[in-house]
């Protein structure tokens, strides 16, 4: 699999695509009609705005529903807790379904509660709202701590796609190509690349070449395309962009015959990718300043879910990652740097399930060199040196434990 591949992870939920539709951050770009489909469960605020209530309601509505926001942060593959300016909404439970149509409801706000068992129930009275709503969360949340056999409907999230509607603002495409969390920017935040660069491995200080030949295009930081001759496969792989300057879809092909592709969606709250042909997809949420605060990953063949929770400082690097699958924790990064002007980390440290130091990465500088050392258990595995050599050429060494030149990577500017 080449690098570009790597960056894609394949998994997601489908009724997760819909609980990010519609969080309180996002309810001005909220679609009109909402569909969630059983296993998902929900708790939804809803405002019928053809009765003009008192405004003391409308606060006491907004009161109760923000006390149960706080209870649950961020929606997860199992529990949808939102507002919505939907106006219908549909409720389905294997064979049967059932509609509420929000201008029709006898008060102007309510609360919808759905347990993907059974009709959905209609809450008027705010005061009630979360002893109405505790049964749904702590059902929820004893679902998502068990492998639950329900199974999720892959079609269910790539029909959702087509309903989001949101247009991204030139601020919000600044800050998402900002974002360290955010891998396939990473050339673009740099921004040192223009034009066709080839870069090559070879496998000792005698350069015998080895291993694969990558050719990438750049255009003033983006990379368009990239071609990877590796293993006697030719893979290549074009990424498309929308006038914001983000992606809005790789196409990837293996010996000239198109493979897969992975599309991008962009909301207030969240970052949706999917790939229909592997049946996968990742959603990124975002908090209010866009960072990247919890990545999700499904691939609905397996039914297997990878999350990582990231935190940052205040300038808005990342400092922790929090890593699992499904309710299983297993990993936890730790990031040091070395001054607060530096983006790059000078410590990176892992640590497993039992929170025991497992592996680090110490990096320093030495005029245009990067130097890594990588630690395992205490004892140097690999150390790599990257020489900068300007214009986005560089000169990459490996070097084993040994203290032996493994491998040597040499990207080049293609000139005509």
């Amino acid at each position: 699999m080449n690098y570009n591949a790597k960056l894609h992870i394949y998994p997601i939920i489908i009724q997760l695509l819909i609980l990010l539709l519609y969080s309180p951050s996002a309810a001005s770009q909220t679609v009109k009609s909402l569909t969630i489909a059983s296993p998902t469960h929900a708790v939804l605020f809803v405002t019928n705005e053809s009765d003009k209530s008192t405004d003391f309601i409308m606060r006491l509505h907004e009161k109760k529903a923000t006390e149960i926001f706080k209870l649950v942060p961020y929606s997860t593959t199992k529990l949808l807790v939102t507002k919505t300016d939907a106006k219908r909404l549909t409720f389905i439970v294997k064979n049967h379904q059932w509609t509420i149509d929000v201008l029709s409801l006898k008060q102007r706000h309510a609360m919808i509660l759905f347990d993907g068992l059974a009709k959905p129930k209609i809450i008027y009275d705010s005061n009630t709202y979360l002893a109405a709503a505790k049964p749904i969360l702590n059902t929820s949340t004893q679902i998502e701590s068990t492998k639950a056999s329900a199974q999720y409907n892959a079609s269910h999230f790539f029909d959702s796609i087509a309903q989001v509607q949101f247009i991204p603002s030139r601020q919000y495409a600044a800050a998402i190509i900002a974002n360290s969390a955010l891998p396939l920017y990473y050339s673009q935040r740099k921004n040192k690349c223009n034009g066709t660069y080839v870069m090559q491995q070879f496998s000792d200080e005698n350069e015998v070449q080895s291993g694969a030949i990558m050719t990438t295009v750049y255009e003033e930081g983006k990379e368009i395309t990239s071609n990877n001759l590796s293993g006697g496969n030719n893979y290549y792989n074009k990424r498309c962009y929308n006038q914001l300057g983000l992606i809005d879809s790789i196409q990837y092909l293996r010996n000239s015959k198109w493979s897969s592709s992975t599309i991008y969606r962009y909301l207030a709250d969240a970052i949706i990718s999917y790939d229909p042909t592997f049946e996968s997809a990742m959603i990124y949420h975002l908090n209010s300043k866009l960072q990247v605060i919890k990545t999700e990953s499904i691939h609905f063949v397996y039914q297997r879910r990878d999350w990582t929770i990231y935190s940052y400082d205040q300038q808005n690097r990342i400092t922790e990652e929090i890593s699992g699958r499904n309710d299983q924790r297993e990993s936890r990064v730790r990031y040091q740097y070395d001054s607060p002007e530096t983006s790059d980390y000078s410590l990176r440290q892992t640590f497993d399930q039992s929170d025991h130091l497992t592996a680090e990465i110490k990096r320093s500088y030495r005029a245009n060199e990067t130097i890594d050392e990588f630690y395992y258990e205490g004892v140097l595995q690999q150390k790599s040196i990257v020489k900068d050599l300007g214009n986005c050429t560089y000169e990459s060494l490996i070097y084993n434990k040994e203290g032996k030149l493994t491998a040597k990577y040499i990207q080049a500017k293609k000139t005509n």
